[in-house]
């Protein structure tokens, strides 16, 4: 046995490489175009996602715009309508209720004056406050004018009554009745007295008829005469310059027969019974004062 034949079984057991056939070699390399293709297109996707990723989302929002848009718009759209409609109807409805009014061409208008203010600051609420107390002002002197008239027609029919009663009376009184140099203020037996001093009142009222004579119950000089003096009304009041003063008060307007200043004497009439001022009855209200103090007329006077 040669070398080559000892060799030869050894070479028969290692199978032969079986020689690749042209169809096997085209499939291989189609199956390699393809894998390359496959991995050709996938990294172009993956490009193409990475590139257009802002435009997909620009495309997104706009479509949901689009769908919200398409929403929102007819319903705001049928909102307004209805309102509307509400808004007519109620309309409607007022005008169908609604009243109306005429005036007749007769009828006379009449002007309205109003006043209004409206003050923001210190210097014109303080020039609203001096309209006002002026317009007070005005009107109480408007009252006191009133008054006054009302007080001067009085005097004046009183003055007209004295003329023609006063003078009678003055010419049919009776003599005063002196005692110890005083005279009583009124004739014996023309009065009663109703009430003196006590009580806080200051005088004694001696009651009479109107247009009874009225006497200085001392000589002395005149310090008041006044168709008006508080709430004694036509008043006279006599200093005697002896330290007394006399005041002799609601007399009838018009009647008083001395003037301020004037010097009297004793039982000289002086004016008349009245009810003027604070009185509810024709009477002569007589106050005596010694030194100043007020005393009772009675225990000095021949009432």
């Amino acid at each position: 046995m040669t070398a080559r034949d000892e060799l030869a079984p050894d070479d028969a057991q290692v199978p032969a490489a079986q020689p690749l056939t042209s169809r096997k070699m085209l499939a291989a390399a189609r199956k390699d175009m393809r894998e390359t293709e496959r991995a050709a297109r996938r990294e172009e996707a993956h490009q193409a996602s990475r590139r257009f990723t802002p435009l997909r989302a620009a495309g997104t929002l706009a479509a949901v715009c689009a769908l919200i848009a398409g929403v929102a718009i007819p319903a705001y759209a049928a909102t307004q309508q209805d309102t509307s409609s509400q808004t007519a109807s109620v309309r409607e409805a007022a005008e169908g209720e609604a009243q109306s009014l005429e005036v007749s061409e007769d009828a006379a208008s009449t002007d309205l004056t109003a006043t209004t203010y409206a003050a923001t600051s210190s210097e014109e609420i303080e020039k609203i406050e001096a309209e006002r107390a002026a317009l007070e002002r005005a009107e109480a002197e408007q009252a006191a004018a009133e008054e006054a008239a009302a007080e001067a027609a009085a005097s004046a029919e009183a003055t007209e009554a004295a003329e023609t009663t006063g003078t009678v009376a003055s010419a049919e009184a009776p003599a005063p009745t002196v005692v110890d140099g005083a005279v009583n203020p009124l004739p014996a037996g023309s009065y009663y007295v109703s009430r003196s001093v006590s009580s806080g009142h200051d005088g004694t009222d001696m009651v009479a008829p109107a247009m009874t004579p009225i006497y200085a119950v001392k000589s002395g000089t005149v310090t008041v005469s006044s168709e008006g003096y508080g709430g004694w009304g036509v008043t006279v009041a006599i200093d005697h310059n002896d330290g007394t003063q006399t005041l002799y008060g609601h007399m009838t307007y018009g009647t008083r027969q001395v003037a301020a200043g004037q010097a009297v004497e004793a039982g000289q009439i002086i004016g008349y019974v009245g009810s003027t001022g604070r009185s509810t009855a024709n009477h002569l209200h007589i106050e005596l004062r010694i030194n100043g103090v007020i005393v009772d007329p009675m225990n000095y006077l021949p009432i």
